[in-house]
């Protein structure tokens, strides 16, 4: 499509304004490859085991001089590390390296941090270049809440849409993905659907209960009588609970021409959050996703 918006076309930020990211464990080669492709637009902090970061950041030819390295071999301690350093405002992105997700998790969320508001909760956002959508579309939640209720799928969405904003400018379409686009009680997730789609949002139109296959294709909605704005070019996709959210996530990661990306929404800083077996380009645009949302915090 002529006019179809990229996800680099989407994901910028101001040439010579450094940001500082503090990477929790180190010691990992995909991660300190993206440390390289950014090393010119930001300041990096690698936490982590010293002698095994320098050993891997030689191999790689990355310039010594491009990195700050804090010696913490122990992992939980790194991620310790990362959050108390988020928590006081010294790095503007915290990433993920090596360490495991629970470990990461587990610093983030501690309340003396504050890096979770009152009554929040974290989430992942997923953005996805799908070849025939006019814009990006956005997920959530396919990694973090397993079976959101209403009130943790509005704090979802809220989460979804202060990440949004700080990438473009509203209003945004929203869909609620159910399995059919009848409430009923039956499937519980059509009756959050609907009332979701009730509420008073600002910036944001929220539409559902509506299927998959008619959130994506205007012409789906169209044959199946539905009335919509968004359907065709939403800019995000609420699902109902982990399970479909994760199997639309990994359906789409594998389509021909799709790239995608993903940072965690609901703390104090953008945080990415990629698996230890992501490929280098799921790592470097979810970097640049974080950077750009960095310069709207």
């Amino acid at each position: 499509m002529k006019d179809a918006v990229t996800l680099d076309r989407m994901l910028s930020f101001p040439a010579g304004r450094r940001k500082k990211i503090a990477l929790v464990g180190a010691d990992h080669d995909e991660s300190l490859l993206t440390v390289k492709e950014y090393m010119d637009a930001a300041d990096f902090l690698l936490l982590g085991d010293e002698a095994e970061i320098r050993r891997r950041c030689d191999v790689l030819n990355i310039p010594r001089n491009s990195y700050n390295i804090e010696d913490i071999p122990d992992h939980s301690e790194a991620a310790e590390r990362g959050a108390m350093l988020a928590s006081k405002g010294e790095v503007d992105v915290l990433m993920k390296g090596g360490v495991h997700t629970a470990l990461f998790t587990k610093a983030l969320l501690k309340k003396e941090r504050g890096l979770v508001p009152p009554e929040g909760l974290i989430s992942h956002l997923a953005l996805f270049e799908i070849p025939g959508l006019p814009v990006p579309v956005a997920l959530s939640d396919a990694a973090l809440n397993i079976s959101p209720g209403l009130n943790e799928k509005k704090i979802i969405l809220e989460n979804s849409l202060a990440v949004l904003r700080r990438l473009k400018k509203g209003p945004f379409g929203v869909v609620c993905v159910a399995a059919v686009e009848k409430v009923n009680p039956k499937i519980p997730g059509t009756l959050d659907a609907d009332a979701l789609a009730s509420m008073d949002w600002e910036d944001a139109r929220v539409e559902g209960p509506m299927g998959l296959d008619a959130a994506l294709s205007a012409e789906a909605a169209e044959i199946k009588g539905i009335e919509s704005r968004v359907a065709g070019r939403p800019d995000l996709l609420l699902f109902p609970d982990l399970n479909s959210a994760n199997a639309a996530y990994k359906a789409f990661s594998f389509m021909k021409g799709v790239r995608h990306c993903g940072i965690l929404a609901g703390l104090s800083l953008p945080v990415v959050l990629t698996s230890r077996s992501d490929p280098e380009e799921v790592r470097s645009l979810s970097l640049r996703l974080a950077l750009s949302a960095s310069f709207h915090f």
